[in-house]
């Protein structure tokens, strides 16, 4: 009897799993095929291509804060100043190297306006400069030149004195061209590997070593 019931039981079992698989859905993948139509294929002539739109290549930020690296030299500068300018590039550890320069080589054209009674009246005054369209200026902070107001500062003499008939033009009465660093003994800084941010500073310096003019040159 136990055999009978034995295989009562497994009969059940498999009768009720040939109902199960047999009430699952079909599922047929169909893959809708579209048909080519060889009568709309041509291929495209030589101009055709040419007119096609264009995919730009990737272009670098125009404002990309990559600082850009160079060689420059900056001066010239007396002995005293000379000191002063070293001590400053020291603190960013750059590579600097002397240059003695002849009195010939040192001398810069200068054109300012002549030194005001103090640092009040100096601001007053390039105000007034503003007033007329000039822009490029800054009051010096030396001691053998405070409070002159610095237009500019050039080597070749040409270009000091097309500067000043400028200005004239515009009603600046008050500008003169001078000589600026015809005394022995000037030095130029050349420096290595400066970044573009470091020559923003620099140039920021200007009132503190008036007369020197910081320039782009051939990295040796």
């Amino acid at each position: 009897m136990k055999w009978l019931l034995w295989f009562l039981l497994f009969f059940n079992v498999a009768l009720l799993a040939y109902f199960n698989v047999a009430s699952q859905p079909e599922v047929e993948l169909q893959i809708a095929e579209t048909p080519l139509n060889p009568e709309k294929i041509r291929l495209l002539s030589p101009e055709e291509i040419e007119a096609l739109p264009k995919r730009e290549p990737a272009t670098v930020a125009e404002n990309s804060q990559v600082p850009q690296y160079g060689c420059y030299e900056w001066g010239t500068f007396s002995r005293a100043k000379l000191a002063s300018a070293q001590n400053y590039l020291t603190r960013h550890a750059l590579e600097v190297k002397v240059v003695q320069r002849s009195a010939e080589e040192a001398t810069r054209y200068w054109v300012y306006i002549p030194r005001a009674g103090s640092v009040q009246a100096a601001q007053a005054r390039m105000d007034e400069l503003r007033a007329l369209g000039v822009t490029d200026m800054v009051v010096v902070q030396d001691q053998q030149s405070a409070n002159v107001i610095s237009l500019g500062v050039f080597k070749d003499e040409q270009l000091a004195t097309k500067l000043l008939e400028d200005l004239k033009s515009k009603g600046v009465s008050t500008a003169v061209k001078g000589v600026r660093n015809q005394e022995q003994g000037r030095s130029s800084l050349y420096i290595s590997n400066m970044s573009s941010e470091l020559v923003s500073e620099l140039e920021g310096l200007q009132p503190e070593f008036p007369g020197s003019e910081l320039k782009l040159v051939n990295c040796q």
